[in-house]
């Protein structure tokens, strides 16, 4: 009588259905294996915030609120003048700078802007730029800071 399968195939096999469940809990080698973030879509950098127009030059003029028009005035005309003689389509950016309240929240910045700023930039049109070549903008500063107008010119 013949067995159906020799002795050493069938310690084979039943050495392979012992070490089946051990091997059943092992995990694939992927590139998940050496690093966890493998096929994850690429994260962006977010954009940095523009700058704030100023931080990087010296002021065309400076302006302290309160001033008299008949001081700042002429300066301004000049300077104007000046800056539109170098480059033709120079670009002014009137920055009205507001002290924080001693609370520290922000006072009414249109408010600010309208009864301090809006003067400032009227003269520079006057002088010659256009409505084109004129842009406002508002920070705020510290409170122990005044109340400052000042314009760049780019």
């Amino acid at each position: 009588m013949s067995r159906p399968f020799p002795r050493p195939v069938r310690r084979a096999v039943l050495a392979a259905a012992a070490c089946l469940p051990v091997l059943g809990g092992c995990a694939l080698v992927s590139q998940k294996t050496f690093n966890r973030h493998a096929g994850d879509p690429p994260q962006l950098p977010q954009r940095p915030p523009p700058p704030v127009p100023g931080m990087d030059r010296p002021a065309l003029v400076t302006i302290v609120a309160g001033t008299p028009e008949t001081q700042w005035k002429p300066a301004v005309r000049a300077a104007v003048a000046d800056a539109l003689s170098r480059k033709p389509n120079a670009l002014f950016t009137i920055v009205v700078s507001v002290p924080e309240r001693a609370d520290g929240s922000l006072p009414d910045m249109p408010k600010v802007v309208d009864a301090d700023g809006q003067p400032v930039l009227q003269a520079v049109m006057d002088a010659g730029a256009g409505g084109g070549q004129t842009e406002m903008d508002a920070r705020s500063v510290p409170a122990n800071s005044a109340t400052q107008v000042c314009i760049y010119a780019e």
